[in-house]
């Protein structure tokens, strides 16, 4: 049986075939292109919008409205909206509220594409008589043939991080302003600061720091807005970068004969719902967001979005004040193309994230968020901002930088984190110090973050900048990914670790237990790390710890190194796991009794981390019922098939695969 981290394999290389014989003009799509959803039609009143529609019609399946938001203005509760195929170029903003037994539901028509775009259509649909060769400018440069005032607009953006990241102090003129994929693979098109970098011919970091706009780095095709003329200057330019490989942009590179998604008005969101509740949003597409929110919801209600496919935004979806929100089935794409590197991102173009939530009162609260995809960008989920969150069935992959933010520790924090496949993180499970007073002296004893039966494999590394010099080897793409980590060392949440198999190409940083969750952030916090599996490829795992006065317990895992661990012989636990911490005093005698150093024998697993592999165990491994007891009152959705005493990792001895993603 394959995970569905296998499957989404397939699903690139399923688009690329299909993409080549249609003719491809851009680069192939990263990842599977939205298809039509064949979902049955909902019982109750329906309305509906068609692009040929006239909004004097009646709604009806005949005789359809052309404007979304004059549809939405007429709904009532337990209505539901049907938008036939094809792309909308509008904002939408939300207005109404359904009855929490009778829902107003938008969605797509069964077995038709509905794309809501928030950008310019004339880019998508008449780019030849839109672009004109610029002289003086880089090789195969061109800028706009008319010019875009309305993004002149500078409204204040009220999110952190704003537009992506923190405020642009002191280099304001530089933020990027327009946004843009390639519109027949979805590929984003990078936002660049300054034209130095659009113009430069090299892709190599010869730069003498991080912003000089003096200086230029070159980050693939894409888009700058010059501010004095108001015009749009774009460069599709192959990379040249030694060592991309199949990385490497080879599309078309006259932006006339090339259709464009590009969007650009600050701050305009593409769908909106403030102070509503009862809404249902199924089977769109949602593109066209520029330095601001693609998905803006605040204030709002019982919230569900299922079967959403969203593209780009800085963030995709941003929230607060916002009670009982469900988002599921849905797919995220960020910002980062293939030849995108956290270097490009976060200092030469625009370093997005996938979701933020914002600090508000009444708080976030209640949310569910499962067998989701997010993947392909510079952050990815800030939730930090969330009471009582499920996070499960969920696949993560390509993130240059953070993972999952949860914040600092708070008084009633409550997030199940479970049954997720988590890969290519440069920071898997990150947090920010927002306010040196944030982490509450006394806080719920039961609160925490509890992270179960997920699956995190962080072996090929990410994309964490190009080098000074050429590199035809291109081990600059698997940059080392981590489990933990923090910025400006906030304390850390109560992390409650357990059965969980993770996997690393190489050493954790000092080479502290479980990959970091066993000795980073331990001060002040509660760390519980049991029962699970730890596996590198190369060298022999760490055992060491930050603090024994820390509130910190580990025991019952497994640690393996699948390259050298056979060749050692002794008691590996009981050698290297008393160091550090322990120098001067006595090793505590619960910690890692039952732990082992041992092969744990997976199903199929090998070096080759590109290779598929299944991480459930073999019914002779060393795994199987060597784990210690977990408390009840902790959430195991596996606890039922799992009896007696605890086998160890993601999976129970003859669990099934684990299904995360989008359901297709």
């Amino acid at each position: 049986m394959k995970t569905r981290f296998q499957s989404a394999c397939c699903f690139v290389l399923l688009g690329v075939i299909s993409s080549t014989a249609m003719g491809q003009q851009s680069h192939p799509p990263m990842r599977a292109l939205p298809e039509a959803s064949s979902r049955a039609m909902n019982s109750g009143p329906a309305k509906y919008v068609a692009l040929d529609g006239d909004d004097q019609n009646d709604g009806s399946k005949a005789k359809p409205w052309r404007n979304i938001n004059f549809a939405v203005r007429q709904l009532s509760a337990g209505d539901t909206l049907y938008l036939r195929g094809g792309t909308y170029y509008q904002s939408i903003d939300v207005t109404v509220s359904g009855e929490e037994a009778k829902p107003i539901t938008i969605r797509g028509f069964p077995n038709e594409l509905a794309v809501i775009d928030g950008g310019l259509r004339e880019f998508a649909e008449e780019p030849g008589k839109l672009w004109i060769p610029f002289e003086g400018g880089g090789k195969g440069e061109f800028v706009s043939a008319k010019s875009y005032p309305q993004f002149l607009a500078r409204p204040v953006v009220s999110s952190f991080p704003a537009a992506g990241w923190e405020p642009f102090h002191g280099k304001e003129e530089q933020r990027p302003v327009v946004l843009g994929h390639f519109a027949d693979s979805m590929v984003p098109l990078h936002s660049y600061r300054t034209p130095n970098d659009l113009r430069d011919g090299s892709m190599l970091w010869d730069v003498s720091g991080k912003f000089e706009k003096d200086e230029g780095v070159y980050c693939g095709p894409g888009l700058w807005f010059n501010r004095r003329t108001a015009k749009i200057h774009i460069r599709l330019a192959h990379t040249t970068l030694a060592g991309l490989g199949k990385h490497h942009y080879r599309g078309n590179t006259d932006p006339r004969q090339t259709p464009l998604c590009i969007s650009g008005i600050f701050g305009n969101d593409v769908l909106r719902l403030n102070g509503v509740r009862n809404i249902t949003l199924q089977d769109v597409v949602l593109r066209g967001a520029s330095g601001s929110a693609l998905i803006n919801v605040s204030g709002a209600e019982n919230i569900v979005f299922d079967g959403i496919t969203a593209y780009g935004g800085a963030p995709g979806l941003l929230a607060k004040a916002t009670k009982n929100l469900k988002l599921t089935n849905s797919v995220f794409r960020g910002l980062a193309a293939p030849w995108s590197s956290r270097a490009s991102m976060k200092y030469r173009g625009t370093p997005s994230y996938i979701l933020i939530t914002q600090r508000a009162k009444p708080e976030n609260e209640d949310w569910e968020i499962s067998n989701c995809e997010f993947t392909d960008s510079h952050d990815g989920l800030w939730v930090r901002y969330v009471k009582n969150l499920k996070f499960h069935h969920n696949y993560m992959d390509n993130f240059n930088d953070d993972g999952l933010e949860f914040g600092a520790r708070r008084r009633g924090q409550q997030i199940y984190v479970y049954q997720n496949i988590i890969s290519r993180c440069l920071l898997t499970l990150t947090l920010h110090e927002m306010d040196a007073d944030e982490s509450p002296t006394e806080i719920d004893a039961a609160t925490g973050v509890f992270i179960t039966r997920n699956i995190f494999d962080l072996r090929r590394g990410t994309f964490t900048g190009p080098p000074k010099q050429p590199d035809e080897t291109g081990a600059y793409l698997s940059g080392k990914c981590n489990l933990t980590g923090d910025h400006g060392g906030p304390d850390w949440p109560n992390y409650f670790f357990y059965h969980n198999t993770v996997l690393r190409k190489d050493r954790s940083w000092r080479g502290y237990y479980g990959f970091g969750m066993g000795g980073r952030g331990t001060r002040r916090t509660k760390r519980r790390v049991f029962n699970n599996i730890f596996v590198q490829i190369e060298g022999m795992p760490g055992l060491n710890f930050g603090s024994a006065t820390d509130d910190i317990v580990v025991d019952g895992n497994l640690h393996w190194g699948l390259v050298d661990g056979p060749s050692f012989e002794g008691d590996y636990v009981k050698k290297f796991g008393r160091k550090m911490a322990f120098r001067r005093q006595p090793y505590p005698e619960a910690w890692s009794k039952h732990d082992q150093f041992a092969d744990p024998k997976f199903t199929k697993f090998e070096t080759n981390a590109t290779a598929a592999f299944d991480v459930r165990l073999q019914p002779n491994s060393a795994t199987i019922d060597a784990g210690v007891e977990i408390p009840k009152e902790w959430f195991d959705p596996l606890r039922s098939t799992d009896s007696g005493v605890p086998d160890l990792g993601a999976f129970p001895v003859g669990a099934d695969a684990l299904v995360v993603g989008k359901k297709r």
